[in-house]
């Protein structure tokens, strides 16, 4: 740091108070003659240079905007903003590789910093690399859903919806590359609801939800059958897991004397915006479970603890999508324990609970306000996207095994279709997330 002398440091205080005194009032011209006078005194003063740089830029001067933030990268070589006002000058000036050499600096200080994610995109866009835009964008668009976009600036809420827009775009595109063979094979009028589906995934059409409290969170398959709770003649096969009531109890009864192989369900990082929206549950055992199949993955500890349970469900016509499902375990809800009133992923599946252990005035399952008891051995189907909650207000534990498995509404060729979109959307996500 360069030495002021005592009077002349002082003159520099009151001259940076008297110059963010200005700037709050809006009186820039005044404020940009403090801190230009501050440069004077003490040629590398950070906030000065800093503030005469953006200044500089605003009136489109970007030679002298350049020259100020390499002064002030002199003064502070690390500091992200000063690598992302010199970025944005550089961009401006189509100096492109030079401009990503700072953006990266930038998020190698501060890798949480959206202005700087953006900017990255842009620019990669600029550069003609379309899936590195993809990828900032992506991480841009996590960033400020984790932290609500409402509160964000709107000139960043702007960027986002740029991003957004080519985000979607070549997610369609990639989609479309997929389903093109399906749609060959089958006939596009086959998998009409598919190809609607891919439609609203990748934002070319609004939802239309055929019921208000039809939301589900990743992905809406129009043209179902309204309907939220199913009857067990609907599906005939239950019958056959029905009769394995008693066997399926006794190998949960073997796993119930040790916590080995359960977990809380739901496990939020603390700090993110669905740790508080479960707060009441977030790495509680007060609801907790017994994986046998977990986003597609199959358990072997807890299969091979339960064998079985685990021939059982492998029977079944189970949801089957690589990273998705099936899902398939024992559901421990605790006594006085409330599941908050939410929604599932997708509708082209159903829920199955095989109830195994009720306690006399346990609780319920609502779905869109149809509130279902349980019985044990008798199972209960319904489709999760809708809203639904449940209880146990007893001062007994509740346990029931519970999968999915396909909509019967479903052909086998839009099953194929639908696994595929949901395939796509995963492998779409984990090569961005993995770039980034």
């Amino acid at each position: 740091m360069s030495y002021a002398p005592p009077a002349q440091a002082n003159d520099v205080v009151a001259l940076e108070s008297r110059g963010e005194a200005l700037l709050k009032s809006g009186d820039l011209a005044g404020a940009d003659a403090c801190f230009a006078r501050i440069i004077e005194l003490e040629p590398r003063h950070l906030r000065a240079l800093q503030f005469l740089g953006i200044a500089a830029t605003g009136r489109r001067d970007l030679a002298s905007a350049e020259a100020l933030f390499r002064r002030a990268l002199e003064v502070a070589p690390d500091n992200p903003r000063v690598h992302f006002n010199l970025a944005l000058v550089l961009q401006t000036q189509r100096q492109f590789d030079a401009a990503l050499h700072h953006i990266e600096q930038c998020l190698a200080g501060a890798p949480r910093y959206l202005p700087g994610h953006l900017q990255r995109g842009l620019i990669y866009e600029s550069l003609g690399s379309k899936a590195a835009a993809v990828s900032s964008y992506l991480r841009a668009l996590r960033l400020a859903d984790a932290r609500g976009p409402a509160r964000l600036p709107a000139e960043v809420r702007r960027s986002l919806n740029h991003a957004s827009a080519v985000v979607r775009e070549q997610l369609a595109d990639e989609i479309a590359a997929a389903l093109a063979p399906l749609s060959a094979r089958h006939g596009e009028d086959r998998l009409r609801r598919v190809l609607d589906c891919a439609d609203i995934f990748s934002g070319r059409r609004a939802a239309d939800y055929a019921h208000p409290r039809w939301r589900p969170r990743f992905m809406y398959l129009p043209g179902l059958p309204v309907k939220p709770v199913w009857e067990r003649e609907d599906l005939p096969w239950l019958a056959a897991v029905e009769a394995r009531t008693e066997v399926v109890r006794r190998e949960l009864e073997s796993v119930l004397g040790s916590e080995q192989g359960f977990a809380p369900y739901v496990d939020n990082p603390p700090g993110s915006r669905a740790a508080e929206e479960w707060k009441a549950l977030n790495r509680s055992r007060d609801w907790s479970t017994f994986h046998f199949f977990r986003h597609g993955e199959r358990i072997e500890e807890n299969c091979r603890r339960c064998p079985e349970t685990a021939a059982m469900l492998e029977s079944l016509d189970q949801m089957r999508v690589p990273g998705y499902a099936p899902e398939a375990m024992f559901s421990v809800l605790r006594p006085h324990t409330r599941i908050q009133a939410h929604f599932g992923s997708v509708n082209g599946r159903l829920i199955v609970h095989l109830p195994l252990i009720v306690p006399p005035d346990c609780g319920a399952l609502r779905v869109a306000g149809e509130e279902r008891g349980w019985t044990e051995g008798r199972c209960l189907v319904f489709d999760d996207s809708f809203e639904h909650e449940a209880w146990n207000d007893s001062d007994q534990t509740r346990i029931v095994l519970i999968f999915d498995t396909w909509n019967p509404d479903l052909s086998h060729a839009e099953r194929e279709a639908f696994a595929t979109l949901m395939q796509v959307a995963k492998r779409f996500e984990l090569s961005h997330r993995a770039a980034d």
